[in-house]
């Protein structure tokens, strides 16, 4: 199948913007990408089509940690609309990830630190390799944050996110959170136990994420 990005066509929404193209290609391996962009592809299909492509990427996000993963799943189901709260709450799961390890490795301040933040200092530590901190870090740039807060339209979108780049987000998501679990046992046990954190509030305010353990 030829790839809209691959053969510089831009059409609706399966086009994207080539630093979010380059992410993915540097964490996702062949195979994925192409599965990616048939799921995308599929979402502009038929109504059978659609269904399979939508239930699809919904059974491939993890179960837990069911905060925020199960607010998830049924937004992926409104593809190919809805790709910024798709983004937003896959970088919701990251970032509370990323939190746990950073705490495990640096220290306490990292469960009140943003994604951004943690990612640059996970930099003085050895612990985690410096290329998924780049990773990371280039997440929080092109996906997260312009996520939450850049409601400007790159030029010629009718939208911030299409939805190949919505899809690439949950395989590469879905990719990242595995290595960070894979280095870090607190955040293995913060998405076995299920309960260790809660997201709530209004966007942006201090009290979004709580921790149970803290008063």
């Amino acid at each position: 199948m030829s790839s809209p990005w691959r053969s510089g066509l831009k059409i609706g929404g399966l086009d994207a913007l080539p630093e979010i193209v380059e992410l993915a290609r540097g964490i996702l391996s062949a195979g994925q990408l192409e599965r990616a962009e048939e799921l995308a592809f599929a979402l502009f299909r038929d109504k059978k089509q659609r269904s399979q492509a939508r239930w699809g990427l919904a059974r491939s996000v993890p179960l837990m940690p069911t905060r925020p993963l199960m607010y998830l799943k049924p937004i992926i189901l409104q593809l190919p609309n809805a790709t910024r709260d798709v983004i937003r709450y896959l970088g919701d799961y990251i970032d509370l990830i990323t939190k746990e390890m950073a705490y495990e490795f640096l220290d306490s301040n990292a469960r009140r630190s943003s994604l951004g933040i943690n990612s640059k200092r996970l930099e003085k530590t050895q612990s985690v390799p410096a290329d998924l901190v780049d990773k990371l870090q280039r997440y929080n740039d092109f996906l997260y944050n312009p996520g939450k807060h850049d409601f400007s339209l790159p030029a010629g979108r009718k939208h911030r996110f299409t939805c190949l780049e919505a899809v690439f987000t949950i395989f590469v998501s879905i990719e990242l959170g595995e290595r960070i679990k894979s280095i870090s046992k607190l955040a293995r046990e913060a998405v076995e136990k299920d309960d260790l954190y809660m997201i709530g509030g209004r966007w942006g305010s201090p009290d979004r994420v709580k921790f149970a353990n803290e008063s």
